[in-house]
């Protein structure tokens, strides 16, 4: 079920995010950026009761997917920086406990956000890790169009990681 961000999702959309770290020392690639160290679970609170101030105040959108009961997915977009001549656009995260990628949550959460995003902003763009083939041809087919790669963005150990931007122009 995709559904708007609860007060209740905090417990589980932390644990996703630690689990997302968990699966960063099996894949290196892994295609989200990571802070060196686990944030604790103080900051993760913040981080949760920020987004849904957000959501709350127009600057955010963000819905999860629930199966079972759990929270095993989240999109989010937030306002680039409210109040500004950049407000009209949005910036698109989107991360999927492992053992349930590969079922079209993904394209599920997407469209949905996306969605909710009309009338809130006019651009909404992201950042993809160039290897992540599967979600830049998800990215493409939902009408994402590519603004260019920034080579080295992400470095991790000795190996760096080219980052692909995208951006969804929801004014068409």
């Amino acid at each position: 079920m995709i559904r708007e961000i609860k007060w209740q999702d905090m417990s589980d959309l932390i644990e996703n995010y630690y689990s997302y770290y968990d699966e960063l020392n099996e894949n290196n690639g892994f295609g989200i950026s990571f802070y060196d160290e686990k944030p604790s679970y103080v900051k993760e609170i913040q981080w949760f009761s920020d987004l849904y101030v957000e959501t709350i105040s127009g600057d955010a959108v963000a819905v999860v997917s629930e199966e079972s009961g759990k929270v095993v997915g989240l999109c989010e977009i937030t306002r680039l920086r409210p109040k500004s001549d950049m407000g009209h656009i949005g910036t698109l995260g989107i991360a999927i406990r492992k053992e349930y990628r590969g079922r079209g949550i993904g394209r599920e959460l997407l469209k949905k956000a996306l969605e909710l995003s009309e009338g809130k902003f006019l651009i909404v763009k992201l950042e993809v890790f160039t290897i992540n083939n599967g979600a830049i041809q998800l990215y493409k087919e939902m009408g994402f169009k590519e603004a260019g790669v920034i080579p080295k963005s992400i470095k991790r150990g000795d190996k760096f990681y080219d980052i692909m931007q995208m951006f969804y122009d929801l004014t068409k």
